[in-house]
């Protein structure tokens, strides 16, 4: 669920809004738990995962995660299931009528052959050698063999497969912490770091695709932006499983703001 390569148009759309829900979200009282001895009650943006009672002296206080703008985040993250649900996942439905499975396919491989490059900068900015190595043969044998990335021939060897660096995970490599967590409108779970982390993926996006229609003579770069925007965003919410509400749990938010805290710290230690 992370969105985390997309154009510069993409960027001065929604990074602007997400600084200014930011900063705003600063003024926001940070949420307390309730505590019978300081007779705190939690606010109505708390759930009982938060404050659920004690049982032999164990809570459920390993979900907790700095998010001091949780009354935000969860209206941002209710339109986020707004959005999905009455506009992506439609958007979805007629992708997939209209692109047969093995076009679909190769439009996801395009894209991540041209992901290949960024992923390779930020293996260089955290000295990892090895799989600087890696996504530079991926990208060489795919763009040559592969037909431009349609067909992702790499990944038949078991020692190719595909890297996953970011900015956020670089700016963690060198010590930034999360920072409080945040959601991004459009774009799902975050943190203060991984957000600015956004904004440099797609700015090494940016500065590839301005070279790539370059080569190919493309004059009318914003349109093309554009319509590259789009199609990446439905692509991604096509190979993405998740859909908001439909966990079965009634602490969805807590449980997505944990897995995906978790999972970048994963990201970050391997």
């Amino acid at each position: 669920m992370r969105a985390r390569s997309w154009p510069l148009s993409a960027v001065l759309a929604c990074v602007p809004l997400a600084l200014v829900l930011v900063l705003g979200g600063c003024g926001a009282a940070v949420t307390k738990r309730a505590d019978p001895a300081l007779n705190l009650e939690p606010t109505g943006f708390r759930t009982e995962v938060n404050h659920w009672p004690q049982a032999g002296g164990n809570d459920l206080d390993f979900m907790e995660v700095y998010d001091p703008w949780e009354p935000m985040n969860r209206h941002i993250y209710d339109f986020n299931a707004g959005l999905d649900t009455y506009v992506l996942l439609p958007a979805v439905g007629v992708y997939r009528t209209v692109l047969p499975a093995p076009a679909r396919k190769g439009v996801s491989n395009v894209i991540n052959n041209l992901n290949e490059l960024p992923v390779l900068v930020n293996c260089v900015l955290q000295g990892k050698v090895r799989k600087g190595a890696i996504t530079t043969s991926r990208f060489l044998i795919n763009s040559t063999f592969g037909l431009l990335g349609v067909m992702d021939l790499a990944s038949d060897a078991p020692r190719l497969q595909r890297q996953d660096e970011d900015v956020g995970q670089t700016l963690g490599f060198w010590g930034v912490g999360n920072g409080p967590y945040f959601v991004m409108p459009g774009f799902g779970p975050s943190n203060l770091r991984d957000t600015v982390g956004f904004g440099g993926d797609s700015l090494l996006l940016y500065l590839e695709m301005m070279q790539v229609y370059r080569l190919a003579g493309v004059r009318n770069t914003w349109d093309t932006a554009v319509a590259e925007m789009v199609v990446r965003t439905i692509n991604r919410r096509a190979n993405v499983p998740f859909r908001y509400h439909q966990t079965g749990s009634p602490f969805e938010y807590e449980l997505v703001r944990y897995i995906y805290t978790k999972k970048r710290e994963l990201d970050i230690q391997r």
